[in-house]
């Protein structure tokens, strides 16, 4: 490295541009390779571990290339008038390197931990929601310490610090109170467990599959594939309903039949479809209940079990018996009605006719009017006088 040094110690300006420009170049190049090296890396040593080497090769690289620069330009001075500015003297400068590496070494200890909360979920021995407790937990550990180390080195006494900020932490609180809240019901959706990191769930109006749980939110991916962000603090503050927490789901589909047929035949007839369909399980049965009296039919629920309680094996239990048991309702003779209504007048006397053209506003025709008024003026219905 001296003789680079000493070669570019009092080169011409053409020189100087020429090795500039061969240095961005091969740090762009640098850049593109590792972009480019991201998929392999990734597959042999992991997400984690290729994100890390590729983090560190770029940083080296830009120190490098920096520091190419500054000696090919000779901009020691300027340098050190720009640390001199913001007040980076011996001391500081070492503080400020000694607090980086307490954060680096925080943040690669929670990168090492992760990873091997990761793997031991692969292995089965904890959930997907107990590594992200795990992780989390972890960064508290970790980072709280190291805080505290960093204020305690630059002659910060958390103590003091801690007192001269109640007022100020009472205002962020209040201005900050649903941040709060949802990190607050974060860590209780974290710890509580409601539901799992892969569960179809329905929260509120949502339904669909977590793909994450965060400390400020719960992500959602709905089977239209949209992707939700929920407060925790509405998911906690909502009714939260589990389809996979057990292995069996029961599903409904409610069919009517017409007034004029035997519900108890029907309901029989439905039974038998259902239990005759092989996307159905045997054990527990199918079975029907009467459920209403709806406007046009009586309302019979066909109800089944799904052992997979996904929503593809939802739908395709469903489809499969909406057709076995309308198939068999068309066999059987069971009518299932169109939505209808039946206008009778119970009076027995006839209801007057709406007014038209020819008719009057009380629905007798415009001679029926002309009689009336002949009455009552004295006169007869054929225009005679009486006597």
């Amino acid at each position: 490295m001296s003789w680079v040094v000493g070669a570019l110690a009092g080169p011409d300006w053409g020189t100087r541009a020429l090795v500039s420009v061969g240095a961005g170049l091969l740090f762009v190049t640098l850049l593109a390779g590792m972009y480019l090296l991201g998929g392999p890396l990734k597959r042999r040593l992991g997400d984690d571990v290729a994100e890390a080497v590729q983090s560190v090769t770029v940083t080296v690289a830009g120190i490098a290339v920096a520091g190419l620069l500054a000696t090919v330009w000779d901009l020691g001075d300027e340098i050190g008038g720009a640390l001199g500015v913001v007040a980076f003297d011996g001391r500081s400068a070492a503080l400020v390197m000694i607090s980086l590496i307490v954060f680096g070494i925080a943040y690669t200890l929670t990168r090492i931990t992760k990873r091997v909360i990761k793997r031991q979920s692969r292995r089965d021995a904890i959930t997907a929601h107990q590594r992200e407790v795990g992780h989390h937990v972890v960064q508290v550990l970790v980072f709280v310490p190291a805080v505290l180390f960093v204020m305690a080195l630059w002659g910060v006494e958390p103590g003091n610090l801690l007192i001269g900020a109640g007022a100020i932490g009472v205002i962020v609180g209040l201005a900050a109170r649903q941040t709060l809240g949802a990190i607050l019901a974060g860590f209780v959706l974290l710890f509580a467990r409601p539901f799992e990191i892969g569960d179809w769930v329905v929260v509120d109006d949502e339904e669909g599959i977590v793909t994450d749980v965060s400390v400020f939110n719960t992500e959602i991916r709905t089977f239209d594939n949209e992707h939700v962000l929920i407060p925790n603090d509405g998911v906690t503050s909502t009714e939260i309903i589990n389809r996979s927490r057990y292995d069996w789901l029961r599903v409904q589909v409610d069919v009517g039949v017409d007034y004029g047929a035997d519900p108890g035949e029907a309901a029989r007839i439905a039974e038998e479809a259902m239990a005759d369909c092989e996307e159905l399980p045997d054990d527990p049965a199918p079975d029907v209940v009467l459920s209403e009296f709806s406007d046009s039919a009586v309302v019979l629920t066909c109800r089944f079990w799904i052992r997979d309680t996904t929503i593809s094996r939802k739908w395709e239990a469903q489809n499969a018996a909406i057709e076995a048991v309308k198939a068999a309702f068309e066999r059987g003779g069971v009518v299932i009605p169109f939505p209808q209504r039946t206008v009778s007048n119970r009076g027995g006397t006839r209801s007057p006719a709406p007014p038209t053209r020819e008719t009057g506003p009380a629905g007798i025709d415009g001679r029926a009017g002309e009689d009336e008024r002949d009455r009552a003026d004295g006169s007869d219905t054929d225009g005679e006088g009486s006597p």
